[in-house]
């Protein structure tokens, strides 16, 4: 796929009947619904310009400031960049405890209800960006989750089990050394027929 230019939309996607984007505590604009959703029901599809990842690697580059994009990994050739063409559900935040989850059917990005959402609800669902072995603290500060969870991890990161506390540390500030990823010992395969 080549590196493809911003372009606008031709038109405006339609909105969702299920939600409405206004000012979030959690991170700039949120979807908060506007009726009872039922757990399971397809609220949204997340909509963009199709581009590579080398294309998506260099606007998240550009961008100034702390982690802020609309790229969405569609598979291992496309991202969806929200910015251009991309539907209101760009605006649906990370949460740690989400209400929703992101579902890929085909060449399609939806977000569903995992539980029933009361009027009022901000819609979330958890990024679980996909951790990169490079990362030490500098980018997981610039990863930082705001939702307010009572168990949030910090992070819109999906951290590997052995960094959980050096990744807890990192987000409290503390300089701690990255450990060594450990090494998954092989194990040895045997058959329960006795020889004959």
């Amino acid at each position: 796929m080549s590196p493809a230019k911003p372009r606008a939309a031709a038109a405006k996607p339609p909105k969702s009947p299920y939600y409405e984007v206004r000012r979030s505590r959690i991170q700039g604009r949120g979807a908060f619904a506007v009726q009872p959703i039922p757990k399971g029901r397809r609220i949204d599809e997340y909509l963009g310009q199709p581009i590579s990842h080398e294309e998506a690697d260099r606007r998240a580059a550009a961008a100034t400031g702390r982690h802020h994009t609309f790229l969405f990994v569609l598979d291992e050739e496309t991202v969806l960049d929200a910015r251009y063409g991309g539907s209101d559900a760009r605006f649906i935040n990370h949460s740690c405890a989400p209400n929703c989850e992101s579902v890929i059917i085909g060449r399609h990005i939806y977000i569903k209800s995992i539980k029933p959402i009361a009027p009022g609800t901000e819609l979330t669902y958890d990024y679980r960006y996909d951790w990169d072995e490079s990362y030490g603290a500098k980018e997981v500060r610039e990863y930082l989750c705001r939702c307010n969870a009572p168990r949030c991890r910090g992070t819109i990161l999906r951290v590997p089990r052995y960094l959980k506390e050096t990744v807890a540390a990192w987000l409290a500030g503390k300089n701690v050394r990255k450990p060594a990823k450990p090494v998954r010992a092989a194990t040895k395969r045997t058959s329960s027929r006795s020889a004959r």
